[in-house]
């Protein structure tokens, strides 16, 4: 089961082709597939049940939950829009035939779900999700033995702002319909942080839901030094508050001296910028967050974002700016992206071995991080 959610700009058509691109890897199994959609004629051509959805107020527990019962599914593949397209067909076959102590739930990250397999599905417990970010969190409180794919780009990545397909865009084996949307893509700023990634000596500086995993990964997989400031991790699965010092740089020094601030630290800086909106309690219409990713200040209403979005793209530092799947599945991609550019180079994961529970489904048990 797939849900496209309807999205303007490059951002939707992005995500349309790489749902198309997973849409076909699943008929290609012989699974059905059933697709939540607004834009029902957007499917054309492709062997999957189409059921329209509203254009706003839609609810995704509740069609999801509606769609079990009328099917009377035994498991449940799900897919948002924009997830799981790098996946090769043998991994999802794999994921369906999963046979592990019923009930349970597989999920690409149990703490913000991008995909999962529930075996079996509970209507009751999807009907009580707005959004699919909790769905882990959920199953376990229900009683689920719930477990994490490996964490890499292929399960991480999620098209969700124009920041992470900055960096897709720098890929050379993308389908030709992805392909052709990203071509108009700016990507320097991408590149330059390609290269750092395997420069030693060079420093990266992350902002934002930064996991503890993709830390250790980049420890051991990128020849730059990593600095981090993790702040407004849960702020959307679980709706947690956002406490952030970055929200105490802008009050201090104002957009050009926090952005000079952030600049200092890095010579590149990857930023999950939604989580100062969140602290600041704003949310700007989806146009305005993706000008705003893009850097196209002359094109946002909003004097604040104006302003700091000017900052940052006349840093002498490249920034680039998203949400929290720039910080999660893009930097996946960015290390093997940057490794594949090096002549005779190991690849990344083979560059130190990583720990067991980085090779494997591991259970997740809540208690700590995460």
């Amino acid at each position: 089961m797939v849900a496209a959610a309807p999205s303007p700009g490059i951002v939707g058509k992005a995500r349309r082709a790489a749902t198309r691109v997973l849409v076909e890897k699943v008929c290609s199994l012989g699974i059905p597939v059933h697709l939540l959609t607004p834009e029902p004629g957007d499917w054309r051509g492709l062997d999957v049940h189409v059921h329209p959805t509203p254009s706003q107020g839609f609810h995704l527990g509740e069609g999801l939950a509606a769609l079990v019962e009328e099917l009377e599914v035994e498991r449940l593949l799900y897919f948002s829009a924009g997830s799981g397209f790098l996946l090769d067909p043998e991994d999802i076959r794999g994921m369906m035939e999963l046979e592990l102590s019923s009930p349970f739930g597989v999920f690409n990250n149990f703490y913000s779900t991008d995909f999962a397999l529930l075996a079996p599905p509970n209507p009751g417990i999807l009907r009580e999700l707005p959004s699919d970010n909790a769905l882990g969190w959920a199953h376990w409180r229900a009683g689920y033995r719930c477990y994490e794919l490996p964490r890499n780009a292929k399960t991480q990545l999620d098209i969700d702002t124009p920041g992470e397909l900055q960096l897709l865009s720098c890929s050379p084996g993308l389908p030709p319909e992805l392909a052709a949307v990203l071509s108009g893509m700016p990507r320097a700023r991408a590149e330059v942080l390609l290269e750092i990634l395997v420069s030693p000596g060079k420093n990266l500086f992350l902002v934002g839901r930064i996991s503890g995993h993709l830390l250790r990964f980049l420890e051991r997989t990128s020849a730059c030094r990593t600095q981090a400031l993790i702040e407004g991790r849960g702020m959307k699965a679980e709706g947690l508050p956002v406490r952030s010092l970055v929200r105490e740089l802008l009050a201090s020094r104002g957009p050009r001296g926090l952005v000079a601030a952030l600049a200092a630290i890095g010579d590149a800086v990857v930023w999950d910028v939604r989580t100062l909106f969140g602290a600041l309690g704003i949310w700007p219409s989806p146009e305005e967050r993706f000008s705003f990713d893009l850097l196209e200040w002359d094109a946002l209403k909003d004097p604040f974002l104006r302003e700091l979005a000017r900052a940052v793209a006349e840093s002498p530092v490249p920034f680039l700016v998203g949400g929290h799947s720039l910080v999660s599945g893009a930097m996946y991609l960015a290390v093997e992206l940057a490794w594949d550019r090096v002549p005779g180079a190991v690849p990344p994961g083979k560059v130190v071995r990583l720990e067991e529970e980085d090779e494997r489904i591991v259970e997740i048990s809540p208690g700590g991080g995460g």
